[in-house]
């Protein structure tokens, strides 16, 4: 028998094809953690649609989809580890990219992440939810009682009943991913390109979910330290460019120059947020995967949470008065001390890697998606979205350029530099 088909196929399935960049961290750490405990396993990864939905995050490696009415055998499972903000029925699974109801239960995926099933058979021999969350609305979760779970969170947990084993969020694990030098190049090019700053900065990670009021007091606190601090630049990014409308639509610093005011374009990915975030100062978070992101990368943190009921790790310190929050970080406190989280997690990865099988049985009859056509796609659409940020730029600077030659500061000038140009002329 050929010692390839012995090894055991292990499925992975998330929302890795939402264009949620938490979840793609999620997905880059998994694969990284598991590769090195088990480098005899043959992981597939899945999503709902997978490379059907092209994104350009999943850097030309899209998932593989679950085909509408395909049964439990046609994957050829061995095991399947679900991960991620996973739990949910098909209605909160469809308000995520958003298409109807009917497309998530043709694929089954509420069946799948509630009770590892497909057409009412168990997909593998051994199905493990691992480091999993709850999506949005209320759901039913007495299918997994019994079943192999570990929670992502404390609130999940307790949802759960508080049966389910205790793994934290693997994002606390991501900056192992990421080489120094490879951060350094990226965060060079960003500047190059005008997405950062060359001076100190803030990273203000916003996000859909953020009220309104806790917005205002934000921008408060940003317009402070920005004040108190004429070299301090402000970087917005988002992790969830998908939902409509981003926060970052309505964070606006009144009073304050564009150019001490960076946003990152939609389209950019998660080595860019990364980079932006490891040469920062501190970092502000509005989501849980930005705020364990920052803590991966050593950067002082700290979240605001939209009220009870939050989901950040333990370790992240939350914001009561975030403008004394921002000075303390700016001065080198808040510094987030993760070990005890990463020691929880490198046990939990140890175990999972334990109950994975040895040896493969499943039979493969799933075809491999076609990464060529699906990275072509992801560079067409990246091209696009470039050329529209960059025209976007220019239209920004022949705008301010205007405003300037208008002004009376340029009418006053300009007789006396085109006098000094001619008396440069006499002379030479």
């Amino acid at each position: 028998m050929d010692g390839a088909a012995e090894r055991p196929v292990v499925g992975l399935f998330g929302a890795f094809d939402t264009g949620e960049v938490g979840e793609m961290a999620l997905r880059r750490v998994i694969e990284s953690e598991l590769g090195r405990r088990r480098p005899d396993i043959e992981l597939i990864v899945l999503a709902p649609f997978g490379a059907e939905h092209p994104i350009p995050g999943d850097e030309g490696r899209p998932a593989r989809p679950l085909l509408p009415g395909a049964g439990a055998d046609a994957l050829g499972l061995d095991a399947l580890i679900l991960t991620g903000d996973v739990l949910g029925d098909d209605r909160s699974w469809a308000s995520r990219y958003p298409v109807p109801d009917e497309a998530m239960s043709d694929r089954g995926v509420g069946a799948l992440v509630l009770t590892g099933a497909l057409g009412g058979r168990e997909v593998a021999a051994s199905a493990i939810w691992f480091a999993v969350g709850l999506t949005r609305g209320e759901m039913d979760v007495s299918g997994l009682e019994g079943k192999d779970v570990w929670a992502r969170d404390l609130a999940t947990q307790e949802r759960l009943g508080g049966t389910a084993a205790q793994s934290g969020d693997p994002v606390l694990l991501a900056g192992r991913v990421f080489s120094p030098d490879v951060l350094r190049r990226r965060a060079d090019l960003l500047r190059l390109c005008g997405a950062l700053p060359a001076e100190r900065c803030v990273v203000i990670e916003t996000g859909s979910s953020l009220p309104a009021s806790s917005a205002e007091r934000l921008v408060e606190a940003t317009l402070s330290a920005l004040r108190s601090d004429p070299k301090l630049s402000v970087v917005v990014v988002t992790l969830d460019p998908t939902r409509q409308p981003p926060t970052e639509a309505t964070f606006r610093l009144p009073g304050v120059m564009a150019e001490r005011v960076h946003v990152l374009p939609a389209w950019a990915g998660l080595d860019d947020i990364a980079a932006a975030m490891s040469g920062s100062v501190a970092a502000v978070a509005t989501s849980p995967p930005g705020a364990n992101l920052a803590a991966s990368l050593g950067v002082p943190v700290m979240a605001i949470t939209p009220g009870a009921g939050h989901r950040f790790d333990p370790a992240i310190p939350l914001a009561g008065d975030a403008a004394s929050v921002i000075r303390a970080m700016l001065g080198g406190k808040h510094v987030v001390d993760i070990q005890t989280a990463v020691q929880t997690l490198d046990g939990a990865f140890a175990e999972l890697a334990q109950r994975l099988p040895r040896i493969g049985v499943a039979t493969r009859t799933a075809a491999e998606p076609d990464s060529v056509v699906s990275a072509l796609a992801i560079l067409q659409q990246r091209l696009v979205d470039e050329r529209t940020a960059l025209q976007a730029e220019l239209s920004r600077v022949q705008s301010e350029l205007d405003h300037l030659q208008s002004s009376p500061e340029h009418r006053l000038a300009r007789p006396i530099r085109e006098g000094y140009r001619r008396w440069q002329r006499r002379r030479t």
